[in-house]
């Protein structure tokens, strides 16, 4: 008997139980815009994981709006692309939306 290496001692409720962040309830921490995108730094008040912040690129032009969904999907609204919210990762995202 032993711990396998490929064991883990998080369970898939535990991986899943941090909050979604609610569409509704974001404040803009940072924004750039290019010709063809934008990137986004958001703070989703009910989000836990790195403390709620998410970089996000979008394509086209940006437009103000009440509610922010950060998952991707099919519609419009959907970002192009998140990255992790450290320096790298907003640099990865410029150079990305700089690019469109």
């Amino acid at each position: 008997m032993g711990i396998s290496p490929f064991s883990s001692c998080f369970t898939n409720a535990a991986i899943n139980s941090a909050p979604n962040p609610s569409p509704g309830r974001w404040t803009m921490l940072r924004k750039q815009e290019f010709e063809g995108g934008y990137v986004l730094k958001v703070k989703y008040l009910d989000a836990t994981n790195f403390e709620g912040i998410k970089i996000m690129v979008y394509k086209g032009k940006y437009v103000e709006r009440e509610y922010l969904d950060p998952h991707f999907s099919p519609g419009g609204d959907s970002p192009l692309a998140r990255f992790k919210p450290t320096p790298e990762g907003w640099t990865m995202a410029i150079k990305i939306a700089g690019s469109l």
